[in-house]
């Protein structure tokens, strides 16, 4: 994953963890909440956790 698609996948996991807390400040909709805030959390933890390979050179 090179740095641009990994710096749009936090992006996208901060807005889906925005959203969630959005969710449940003003609609009080915790099913959707819990959802949103899991997806985000679970897209920086990839983004984050995923080490790029090595490439061999032989």
């Amino acid at each position: 994953m090179n740095r641009s698609v990994k710096m749009i996948v936090i992006l996208i996991g901060v807005l889906s963890i925005l959203a969630g807390a959005f969710s449940f400040l003003y609609k009080n909709d915790r099913s959707n909440t819990y959802f949103a805030i899991f997806i985000g959390v679970a897209l920086i933890g990839s983004a984050v956790l995923i080490k790029p390979k090595k490439k061999d050179i032989g």
